[in-house]
């Protein structure tokens, strides 16, 4: 302890010698002043409290001013003191997390799974094979064409109320036959198709190049006026979606479905976050689509990736809880809800979807069986040996 008479007794010495103001240090035994005990009696001291001493004890007052990490920090020249961690209360076990983290812990056993196999599924045989033509009318059915015709005409009202542009439905089959033809029969433009050097009479002979690129510039699949408010970003297109995606589902599934990413190329530069980068892709650049299929490769239901709103505009709603999930979960809950037998069927996807929480939800909830590639650290870090 050091005594006021002290105190200021060596203070008035250091500004005689023009020093800096003596600072007392942290640990009374760090100091080099000469505790003057000679004048010092503890009886000349008043019995008066200071008002805003609190009395706490050395080891309380490292509690509260000790922060939370392995080791506390002193002032500047200073030592690191290692805090000690108090004992907790004990609680009862149930209310404790299973971990640090609040993970469940797994224990792993290595045994065979018995589950019974899933039905064999065998094409039905055709009574009659028909055109490709007439297949195709199967999905892109008359409702979808005088919906497109319709809203094409109304656009090019809206765009221009003295414009004399029609429409029909037999034009438009003509258009989407050209631009099939187009996909197999591939040139560097579209006017190649009418150049010269360069012309295609399967084109050139069945629409001229104006009329071509009149239809494509007007055509349309839904009305602009009332997509204000609307937060889904396939607004324009979702009709041709809804209703083919509709015919997609009326086709039977196989018992083993498959679920991945499906690339629609895109190079413009219009589309903003909707057009997605894929790496391992053949079309890397375009627009990201979730797809559920069978094993023969039709595709049943289609999602189209948009960022938050991917899955308000499914048919089918996902549940509360399954609103939590994260993104690639939910994605293989709203193909799995189309199933019309989810009991008697198993899903395959790659590692970007799997994960313990997202079987056991569609095995609980749908009875589905789920088969997938997984990361490591999604499944709990379980004991396998490395393939090699």
């Amino acid at each position: 302890m050091i005594t006021n008479r002290a105190f200021y007794r060596r203070n008035a010495g250091n500004e005689s010698e023009n020093r800096l103001p003596w600072i007392a240090p942290e640990d009374c035994e760090d100091s080099y002043i000469d505790l003057d005990t000679r004048d010092y009696n503890e009886d000349d001291d008043d019995d008066v409290l200071d008002p805003d001493y609190n009395s706490i004890d050395t080891e309380e007052e490292d509690d509260i001013n000790s922060p939370s990490t392995s080791t506390a920090r002193v002032r500047k020249g200073g030592r690191k003191k290692p805090v000690v961690p108090h004992e907790l209360p004990v609680e009862d076990e149930e209310n404790d997390p299973p971990n640090k983290r609040g993970r469940v812990e797994l224990v792993w056993k290595k045994e065979d799974v018995q589950r019974p196999p899933l039905p064999e599924y065998v094409h039905p045989m055709p009574d009659l094979v028909r055109e490709p033509f007439e297949y195709f009318l199967n999905f892109f059915t008359e409702d979808v064409i005088s919906h497109i015709v319709y809203q094409t005409n109304l656009y090019a009202r809206q765009k221009n109320l003295c414009s004399n542009f029609v429409l029909d439905d037999k034009e438009l089959m003509v258009l989407i036959g050209l631009v099939i033809f187009m996909g197999v029969t591939s040139l560097p433009s579209i006017v190649d198709y009418w150049k010269r050097m360069t012309r295609i009479p399967q084109v050139a002979d069945i629409m001229s190049k104006n009329r071509f690129k009149q239809i494509r510039a007007t055509l349309h699949f839904n009305d602009n006026h009332q997509c204000e408010g609307s937060q889904d970003r396939f607004y324009k297109i979702r009709p041709l979606f809804t209703k083919v995606t509709k015919e997609f589902l009326k086709v039977r599934a196989t018992p083993i479905n498959s679920i991945d990413e499906v690339m629609v190329a895109y190079k413009g530069t219009r589309a903003g976050n909707l057009r997605q980068y894929i790496a391992n892709k053949p079309d890397k650049w375009g627009y990201k689509l979730f797809c559920r299929s069978s094993v023969d490769g039709f595709v049943h239901d289609i999602l189209m990736y948009q960022g938050a709103t991917t899955f308000e505009t499914h048919p089918i709603p996902l549940g509360k809880d399954e609103k939590e999930m994260n993104i690639s979960a939910k994605v293989v809950v709203a193909l799995v809800r189309t199933l019309k037998d989810p009991k008697n069927s198993a899903v395959y996807a790659d590692n970007y979807f799997t994960s313990l929480s997202l079987a056991k939800h569609l095995r609980s909830h749908y009875g589905c069986r789920y088969v997938g590639t997984a990361r490591e650290n999604r499944i709990g870090h379980p004991p396998l040996w490395l393939v090699k």
